[in-house]
């Protein structure tokens, strides 16, 4: 009797179950991709009710549907999403949802009309292209200029004619985004310095010039892009300034890169085809709750006249992920060596830096680095004084620092440094110990206190500092006094060196994106004088 009622039960339970499939059907929300980060991509739906957090996207290429994105928050009418393919979605691309929904059921005296399933996916497409039109025109890529313009001066005036001389600097920095809100950017950095005088009297505009950047970078989506022109490369930034092209592709695990062009040219900075150099790139980065770490490893050959000048490898490592501490390590390895016509291809540590900050307490952190470096030899360009870059030795140097803050607004510093060079010589030694006091209560100032033990190989000496300074009308300006007192003994001579530097600086915003700077330091010493001044006008650009 037992058994009948359970076999009953399960009979029951399986109608019921048949009856719920039936009356059930898959739903499909389709959105499209709007905006896309460094680390996320957002969609926008008509409406997100019926997704939660932790649901999949699918896009389909071809006749297949495929997992694409997995979502991490939402709103009423958008999603933050992470790619989970191998490739992800592009601006404009439509995303689908798919639920489970069911079907509200009808009384039999009222009649239900089926459209015919073409007329659905009609309706569908239609419904999906408005949202596309919608979405796309409100994510337009936005046009974004940020620049600076700066103009300078300075002058040494002091009772040595030789001594005087005065100097004019122009700079301009600009970088320009999407522009007419397209896939081009463009990117400037140059300086104009003259410095007034009869030592300088054959200079010229172009002598006086130097050109830093001016590229042209096209970013068609966020996998690829292309520049031409001069330009740093941030993944290879030791390798400095580099003329020709450049291009990067993104995979959902490495950045490849590769660049190919030339140098510019070692005494004036300018264009020179005959200091060809290529390379490429491999870089990685890591992404977590609490940081990142990005590591990229770089091959470059740089040559003269088409003979191989110099060839290396560049290792570059930046790791926040544990969030009290943060590893910075570079390090140059050269391939290649030239020495009286003989050539070999074997590894040489040129230079590594390492620097580690460790953040103990909220108020307390420390940090060390570490800075061993050969001369970098070019063995074409520098062929006549090689011998003379061999036999020095290589140059390594210590830093340790802590800085604490007891109260707030007091922070003390200590920091050590030792730079040595061989193992015959004295090393440079530098001791300071500063503290800065904000706010000062009454006064509403701050202080900076310092003392400065050095010593070297030819003298020693104590520098004592300090420096005050204010904001006045509410905070528009900003007014600082400075005072050194420089004692050197001299070891060769015996001889004394005193010094007192006096200084007054003034800043102050003239509108909101133009400011001005102007400053004066005395030195005085006995029997002579000198006296400096800076002023700076500074123009940002930013719409």
């Amino acid at each position: 009797m037992k058994n009948r009622i359970y076999i009953a039960i399960v009979l029951l339970l399986i109608l019921q179950i048949q009856n719920l499939l039936a009356q059930s059907q898959f739903s499909r929300i389709t959105g499209v991709v709007s905006y896309k980060s460094s680390r996320n991509i957002y969609a926008k739906f008509s409406s997100t009710r019926e997704i939660s957090e932790g649901d999949t996207l699918f896009l389909k290429r071809g006749n297949e549907w495929n997992k694409v994105l997995i979502v991490r928050k939402k709103s009423t009418t958008s999603c933050i999403t992470e790619s989970i393919a191998l490739w992800s979605p592009e601006l404009g691309d439509s995303v689908s949802y798919f639920s489970l929904r069911k079907i509200e059921t009808q009384p039999k005296e009222q009649v239900s009309v089926q459209l015919p399933q073409e007329s659905i996916l009609q309706k569908l497409a239609v419904t999906d292209s408005i949202i596309v039109d919608t979405i796309q025109t409100q994510e337009i890529l936005k046009e974004n200029w940020n620049g600076r313009i700066t103009l300078s001066t300075n002058a040494n005036i002091s009772g040595v004619g030789t001594a005087n001389h005065q100097r004019i600097r122009f700079a301009v920095s600009l970088k320009a985004n999407n522009i007419r809100q397209s896939a081009w950017s463009a990117e400037i950095y140059s300086t104009y310095r003259h410095r007034y005088g009869l030592d300088n009297q054959n200079a010229s505009l172009l002598s006086d010039t130097r050109l830093f950047t001016l590229s042209l970078t096209y970013n068609p989506n966020s996998w690829y892009t292309i520049s031409a022109g001069r330009r740093i490369n941030n993944q290879v930034a030791n390798i400095g300034s580099i003329d020709g092209i450049q291009s990067e592709f993104k995979t959902r695990l490495f950045n490849i890169g590769a660049f190919a062009g030339t140098r510019p040219d070692f005494r004036n900075f300018g264009f020179n085809p005959n200091l060809p150099q290529y390379g490429v790139y491999l870089a990685k980065t890591i992404k977590s709750g609490t940081g990142m770490a990005q590591t990229s490893l770089a091959f470059s050959e740089q040559q003269y006249y088409f003979r191989t000048d110099r060839r290396f490898l560049y290792l570059q490592h930046n790791n926040n992920i544990l969030p009290s501490i943060n590893l910075f390590l570079s390090s140059e390895i050269d391939l290649y060596k030239k020495v009286n016509y003989v050539t070999s291809n074997s590894a040489s540590l040129t230079s590594i830096y390492a620097n580690l900050r460790y953040r103990i307490k909220r108020n307390l952190s420390a940090s060390a680095s570490y800075d061993q470096r050969r001369n970098i030899i070019y063995y074409e360009s520098y062929q006549t004084f090689i011998d003379q870059l061999l036999a020095q030795e290589t140059r390594q140097g210590w830093r340790f620092q802590m800085n604490y803050t007891p109260f707030k607004g007091i922070t003390l510093n200590s920091s050590v440094f030792y730079r040595y060079q061989g193992s015959g010589n004295i090393p440079t030694k530098n001791y300071i110990i500063a503290t800065y006091i904000n706010n000062i209560p009454g006064i509403g100032s701050n202080l900076q206190l310092s003392v400065n033990f050095l010593e070297t190989s030819y003298f020693k000496g104590t520098i004592f500092s300090g420096r005050m300074s204010k904001n006045i009308f509410k905070g528009r300006c900003n007014i600082e006094l400075q005072y050194r007192k420089v004692d050197y003994t001299f070891f060769n001579t015996e001889s004394l060196l005193s010094q007192h530097i006096g200084g007054l600086n003034f800043f102050v915003n003239v509108t909101k994106k133009t400011a001005l700077s102007c400053s004066y330091e005395g030195t005085f010493e006995p029997g002579q004088k000198f006296h400096r001044y800076f002023i700076t006008l500074t123009q940002r650009i930013k719409n």
